[in-house]
């Protein structure tokens, strides 16, 4: 893993400072509805992979905000979350480091928080999965703009 990668986490962990993903303040102010796309670049539907997934994902129209994380919602910025198979895989043992921030911030199994757009899970049962990708605002309110794909580990 390269430094660049392990220290993303943590600094995303210390932009959140006591706020937490998947809080649901009734507080939607600053959130804008957006005209934003996510789109799965790998894996492809339908695709064979090995027991390591590196997924990766292209935006259109919104920005990752490693900075903004936690803070007051900016049209358009925001963070991703991860969730494969529903987030049976959302652990540090299948998603590390996003895992570990998913430990950290209490989500474990529902999703792996990011601030790439990429994450890798490794470790990965044969067999069909699919994996959903959620473009989230500053203070974790869900944008509602989701992407998925469907891949088979062989």
């Amino acid at each position: 893993m390269s430094l660049k990668r392990a220290l993303v986490p943590l600094a995303v962990v210390a932009a959140l400072g006591i706020a937490a993903c998947g809080d649901d303040d009734d507080d939607d102010s600053g959130a804008a509805e957006s005209e934003a796309t996510v789109t799965f670049v790998a894996p492809t539907d339908g695709e064979t992979a090995g027991d390591e997934v590196t997924a990766e994902v292209e935006l259109d129209g919104f920005e990752i905000d490693a900075v903004g994380v936690g803070k007051v919602n900016e049209p358009n910025k925001g963070h991703l979350h991860f969730s494969m198979d529903g987030g049976k895989f959302d652990e540090p043992k299948y998603s590390g480091a996003n895992g570990e921030l998913a430990v950290k911030l209490g989500v474990e199994g529902m999703y792996s928080p990011s601030t790439e757009p990429r994450i890798t899970y490794s470790g990965l049962p044969k067999g069909e999965h699919t994996l959903e990708v959620d473009l989230v605002n500053n203070d974790h309110s869900e944008t509602g703009t989701t992407a998925s794909t469907t891949f088979t580990v062989e």
